[in-house]
């Protein structure tokens, strides 16, 4: 097991910041998910961490070894791109037993090993194959096994599950967990799959613009997001975020934000009263009234996406502002005039000028 520590790492490259000042400490036996949109540097990370990217500031240490100025070999990390590269000679037995070559391994080790990744995954049917008569998701699920055969002490994965069948990724996935654990490698990958990213982490660190924004538990995260931007990316559908002020009625706080208003009586709130905040609330949390009512006062149906167990519904407010809900099947058909609540520990509160979490419930 390796602990893995980054210190004020920065990433300039062609006039443009792709890490800035990111500190990150992964724990022995970890894993880890970088997770954030396109372009936010998760890939550049991980070839931090390789020693394949050079860096322009910071430390990186493996178990406490400086290791900023090493060389990939000198590090013992494998790293699976988002290629899957195989050697295009060489059959897909040879290619799991490829590093092992390189590093001289008994003969004997190298056919257990291989013998028993390929067992794991179930890749004895592919041994005999070359890479160009595989699949996309067939060459990610043989550099997968390839990188456990090698047994390095750190596992860094991009986008591992990007090319692999939805209906092969839950397989996939517990099997890797399942070697992970049993051989105690330090895992990091990188994905924008949120999907993914929950079944896989112990924690989680969203990227944005090469920066942290928050490293939690995946239940923690989706609970208390600590910014916009993450209370915005994280989650399916995304959180509704509503622009709204902090008033005083009958001498007691509310919080408003069309359609809704909620009264409060947080301390903190009581001293924002007059300034503005935004609302987040989770579809999944707002709650659907079909009950008859006035229209002026209820919000319609636009459009709804059949998703089996539950309808996600695309509501328009009285103010004309965009409304989501998710609702158990078959909730109300389109044109519909619904009334919406939320119940007050289920909001979520920013500053939209720091964009920073005020409070998480009212």
């Amino acid at each position: 097991m390796t602990h893995i520590e980054l210190a004020g790492v920065t990433v300039e490259q062609d006039g443009r910041r792709l890490l800035g000042e990111l500190a990150l400490s992964v724990g022995s036996g970890e894993r880890l998910v970088i997770l954030g949109p396109s372009g936010c540097g998760k890939t550049t990370l991980l070839r931090v961490i390789a020693g394949v990217q050079p860096i322009t500031d910071g430390r990186i240490a493996l178990d406490g070894r400086d290791v900023t100025q090493a060389p990939p070999r000198d590090r013992n990390v494998a790293m699976i791109d988002q290629q899957a590269s195989l050697q295009p000679h060489l059959d897909v037995r040879r290619n799991l037993g490829f590093a092992l070559r390189l590093r001289r391994t008994p003969p004997d080790q190298i056919r257990e090993r291989v013998a028993a990744e390929s067992r794991a995954f179930s890749l004895g049917s592919l041994l005999p194959r070359r890479p160009r008569t595989l699949s996309g998701g067939e060459r990610h699920e043989v550099a997968l096994a390839r990188s456990l055969v090698r047994r390095a002490s750190v596992l860094l994965m991009d986008e591992p599950m990007a090319r692999i069948d939805p209906g092969r990724q839950g397989v996939l996935l517990r099997e890797l967990i399942h070697m992970q654990e049993g051989y105690g490698v330090t895992l990091i990958a990188a994905t924008n799959d949120q999907r993914v990213a929950m079944s896989l982490a112990h924690r989680i660190a969203v990227l944005a613009e090469g920066r942290l924004a928050q490293v939690d538990t995946p239940g923690a995260l989706y609970a208390r997001p600590s910014t916009l931007f993450v209370a915005g990316f994280l989650g399916s559908p995304p959180m509704n975020l509503l622009d709204g002020m902090i008033s005083r009625t009958d001498g007691r706080p509310h919080v408003r934000a069309e359609p809704f208003s909620l009264p409060t009586w947080a301390p903190d709130l009581s001293a924002r009263v007059g300034e503005p905040v935004v609302l987040g609330v989770r579809p999944q949390q707002v709650a659907i009234d079909t009950t008859p009512g006035r229209a002026s006062q209820r919000c319609r149906v636009v459009r709804r996406a059949f998703g089996g167990a539950e309808v996600t519904l695309h509501l328009r407010t009285p103010a004309g502002r965009a409304l989501t809900a998710v609702v158990a099947t078959p909730g109300p058909e389109v044109d519909t005039l619904v009334g919406v609540s939320v119940e007050p520990s289920a909001v979520h509160l920013f500053d939209p000028i720091t964009e920073l979490a005020i409070g998480h419930g009212v």
